[in-house]
């Protein structure tokens, strides 16, 4: 079954109206307020970076019962699939709240996002090649327990608080494994997982360079690369924003005139029952003007475009009105 325009947009967050209510709660309060705050949280690995973000804190129960019913193995239509602006979002909000479910599962987590099953109340989901965070009001202790229960099942990871990263208790599995280590906060849990996240940094490691990212103690992405600070917020401060920069493991924007792309943020946020408004950044060398006027926001009903030297920005505006079946206008 093909996905139609407002089976998309919903996935994006676009199906009803929604109260801002700002970014996710984070360890530090960002300097710049240019800045989305998730940012404090990214840090280049070889100078490079990918990043899926939605803020579940404004979208959460707007879109749940969409994402719950979502089988990701249906097509998008072709407009939003081969559409930079549309296609890598959806499918970031997506990976996103599954890794919660799936993912998050085997640590007795995988409940986190539903209002009933914890006291702790979820802001931001933020998930990179180190790690996956969890911003907003959580409740330590309640994590805690999770944790270092004992396992009722096979699949179950037990753990157990062995150290401290920038104030977060860290715990790691009782078995003495090092693929997976977990940090918890008032503010924050963040979890890096060999398996799940595959990066190639143990997981201890990757733990203490993201906690410590956000806390100040180690140098953001936004620090380390100016043209990284102009993407993000340029086109970083949506509700769901996906990016890549530099040579990343898995490219979300493989698409003509943007495969050299240096880096490329994009965004979209709900803007009222019927609308969903998008941001574009890409950095790219030489642009082909003529091609990404083919390709970037071509699925929105109002669009944008500015090329600027290396710099290409664009806005667009989706309204849910007009519907396909069929992956054609």
């Amino acid at each position: 079954m093909m996905l139609c325009r407002r089976d998309v947009l919903k996935l994006a967050g676009a199906t009803t109206a929604v109260t801002v209510t700002g970014p996710a709660v984070v360890a530090q309060e960002d300097p710049n307020d240019d800045l989305p705050a998730y940012g404090q949280w990214l840090t280049l690995e070889d100078g490079a970076l990918e990043f899926a973000y939605l803020d579940w804190g404004t979208l959460g129960e707007v879109i749940q019962t969409d994402l719950e019913e979502a089988d990701p193995a249906e097509e998008v239509p072709a407009e939003y699939e081969t559409d930079p602006m549309i296609g890598p979002v959806s499918e970031g909000a997506l990976s996103t709240y599954l890794f919660v479910g799936l993912s998050l599962g085997q640590f007795r987590l995988g409940r986190l996002l539903e209002e009933t099953a914890f006291e702790s109340t979820v802001e931001g989901l933020l998930q990179t090649p180190a790690a996956f965070v969890v911003t907003g009001d959580l409740i330590p202790e309640e994590i805690d327990e999770q944790l270092t229960a004992e396992p009722e099942a096979e699949f179950i990871r037990q753990f157990e608080s062995t150290d401290e990263i920038a104030g977060a208790d860290v715990f790691t599995p009782v078995d003495g494994t090092d693929d997976a280590a977990i940090a918890v906060d008032d503010d924050s849990l963040v979890v890096a997982t060999a398996a799940e996240l595959g990066s190639e940094t143990e997981p201890t490691t990757a733990l203490e360079t993201t906690v410590g990212a956000a806390a100040g103690d180690v140098e953001r992405a936004t620090e380390e690369s100016e043209t990284f600070e102009w993407l993000l917020e340029s086109a970083g401060g949506g509700d769901v924003a996906v990016g890549q920069y530099g040579d990343p493991s898995d490219p979300e924007f493989a698409f003509d005139g943007l495969e050299d792309a240096e880096g490329v943020v994009s965004s979209l946020t709900a803007a009222d029952a019927e609308t969903a408004t998008g941001e574009f950044a890409a950095l790219v060398d030489d642009p082909d003007e003529a091609t990404l006027e083919e390709l970037i926001g071509t699925s929105a009903d109002e669009r944008s475009l500015d090329v600027d030297g290396d710099r290409v920005t664009a806005t667009g505006t989706w309204r849910e009105d007009i519907t396909v079946t069929t992956g054609s206008r």
